[in-house]
């Protein structure tokens, strides 16, 4: 084998390494970002429970309503409440 020969087959792994780890990469991107909007709407919801506990007026809104809060406390997106 020659030096280039040696050369491709580096340049090769490289390749083959990078294109294992891109889709780990982007899996664990997307797995803290499920984490925090986990955490945002559990936080949200801990909100609310005081809400519903401490605040007549909450209690009266409809469930739509309360959704809607629930949604824009937590930055969830309003249109899972249609």
């Amino acid at each position: 084998m020659t030096l280039f020969d040696w050369m491709k087959l580096g340049v090769g792994g490289i390749v083959g390494a990078a294109l294992m780890a891109a889709p780990a990469y982007i899996y664990g991107r997307q797995e803290a970002t499920e984490a925090v909007k986990i955490e945002a709407a559990k936080n949200a919801l801990n909100r609310i429970e005081n809400l519903e506990k401490n605040n007549a007026n909450f209690r009266k809104l409809s469930d739509r309503d309360r959704c809607l809060v629930f949604m824009r406390d937590s930055g969830l997106p309003e249109r899972e409440c249609d």
